[in-house]
């Protein structure tokens, strides 16, 4: 009821009078002032799903560069730069 005008008290302890029309006035005039409402996707986030499609057909593995690494491993050529370890984990926030 908050669209309601309180108009008076009467002499009756805590009745109150509301004037039913003025808010029917007020939201009539609020329905014909603004512009109907619109749905829509924006650019934005067209291109965010564009982006998120190339993102899931993308393989997940690179199996030629898990096979490149599993072969360093095995022959004990394996050896990553710590430094350049730390440096990717802070990168990514993990």
């Amino acid at each position: 009821m908050a669209d309601v005008g309180r108009t008076r008290t009467t002499g009756v302890t805590g009745a109150v009078v509301y004037d039913f029309s003025r808010a029917q006035a007020r939201r009539a005039a609020s329905a014909t002032a603004t512009p109907a409402d619109t749905a829509g996707i924006s650019e934005d986030a067209r291109e965010l799903s564009r982006a998120r499609e190339a993102v899931e057909a993308a393989p997940d593995v690179r199996a030629d560069r898990v096979r490149s690494l599993q072969q360093q491993i095995r022959n004990g050529n394996y050896n990553p730069d710590p430094r350049e370890v730390a440096k990717r984990i802070m990168e990514r926030g993990l």
